[in-house]
């Protein structure tokens, strides 16, 4: 990181000094001071430094992540190449910029981390803002959990407080794998993210009418996704959002108006 570049050459002055003072002279203490103020104001300002340098030259992401966008992520596939490459820094600077905390297992498997930035990124990918930077927190768990906010055992959720979402490993992987065939709550929780990280944006009013219509659209009944999710009280916006990016045309036919409101947001 370019920040531990710059303390370098302070942290050495500094050791040298202490030496002379120690071996020497010392008044050579005096000149210990400047480097260690330095070293200080550089490590406070180290997450700025490292963005401003990660945003000129991003991380590469590996491989084996790319070749999985690739091969397994229908909205990847369909990116022109400069956008496969805008995509990918985007991935990697997300991942970058998110603490990532692992609950009943020692660490988040690297897929699953690319999983949850690549989902973000595919939702914010119309937007400047793509990092989502209030909910910088991200906490893994292999499977469903309960919380202090909902007692059922559920597969995701977020807590605006700590600025902190919440996935099951499992239901995550297996929507960003097989979307058509279960239910993808990555997409789902990122979109109530988005809504409640810019009340700007107005989302189109719906009504309890639009289940019908989504079950008709993703053949997902309500009490499905309900179990699936685990929670009774679903966003029908988010799931709207998640149907528009995983079942794009059947969404078109069936009402194009809201298809076009949805896109105006997210393309």
């Amino acid at each position: 990181m370019l920040s531990k570049v710059f303390i370098a050459p302070f942290f050495i002055m500094a050791v040298i000094f202490l030496y002379m003072t120690l071996e020497k002279d010392g008044n050579y203490a005096v000149y210990i001071v400047p480097n260690v103020v330095a070293m200080v104001v550089i490590y406070m300002m180290s997450p700025q430094i490292d963005w401003w340098w990660y945003q000129r030259r991003p991380p590469k992401l590996p491989g084996r992540l790319v070749e999985m966008f690739a091969t397994r992520f229908p909205f990847f596939q369909k990116l022109s190449p400069p956008n496969k490459t805008k995509f990918c820094h985007r991935v990697a600077l997300y991942m970058e910029a998110t603490e990532f905390m692992p609950k009943g297992m020692e660490k988040v498997p690297l897929d699953v981390k690319a999983v949850v930035a690549a989902t973000a990124v595919q939702l914010t990918f119309g937007h400047d803002d793509y990092l989502l930077n209030k909910f910088d927190h991200i906490i893994i768990y292999p499977h469903p959990f309960p919380s202090p906010q909902y007692k059922e055992w559920h597969a995701c959720e977020y807590y605006e407080e700590d600025g902190v979402v919440m996935f099951s490993a499992e239901q995550l992987m297996a929507g960003f794998a097989q979307p058509k065939k279960f239910f993808h709550i990555g997409l789902y929780e990122y979109a109530r993210v988005f809504m409640r990280s810019h009340p700007e944006v107005k989302m189109p009013e719906l009504g309890d009418d639009m289940w019908q219509k989504l079950e008709l659209i993703s053949n997902f009944p309500k009490a499905a996704i309900e179990k699936w999710v685990g929670l009774n009280k679903l966003d029908v916006s988010a799931v709207a959002v998640v149907h528009f990016f995983v079942f794009p045309e059947r969404f078109k036919m069936a009402d194009v108006e809201m298809y076009q409101r949805l896109a105006a947001i997210f393309y």
